[in-house]
């Protein structure tokens, strides 16, 4: 059985074949790069913050441009309102634990909870604000 399939797979005219990624697939993906997008800079900024509070040593003045490539990139990447989502819940709303914190969709006023990075994707594609 093995060898019939690798002479299948072997006769296969690979210049004619044409392979896509499903839209699944690609969500997927974009949604797993947009949390850990997230994920790491919520712990950079720990880090960061960690560092001052047990050392004393603020970095802010050297990490500054890593961060303002950081931010372009974002920036090119997600488009402008998504970005401007994530360095809102990065900078603040993820160390509120106990308060509420929400996106109001600009059209229709209405205001969506978050508490998690999947929480924020979740509201962004629905308010369909991302780059295509």
């Amino acid at each position: 059985m093995r060898e019939q399939i690798k002479k299948a797979l072997i006769s296969i005219d690979l210049e004619n074949l044409n392979v896509e990624e499903s839209k699944k697939s690609k969500e997927s993906k974009h949604k797993k790069f947009f949390i850990k997008t997230i994920n790491t800079l919520i712990s950079i900024q720990e880090r960061t913050d960690k560092v001052f509070t047990q050392y004393g040593l603020n970095l802010i003045m050297y990490e500054d441009l890593y961060f303002t490539i950081i931010e372009d990139l974002v920036y090119e990447h997600y488009g402008d309102k998504v970005a401007e989502v994530i360095f809102w819940y990065v900078n603040g709303v993820q160390a509120k634990d106990d308060e509420d914190s929400f996106i109001e969709d600009e059209k229709s006023k209405k205001r969506y909870k978050v508490k998690t990075p999947t929480q924020v994707y979740n509201v962004c594609k629905k308010l369909k604000i991302f780059n295509k």
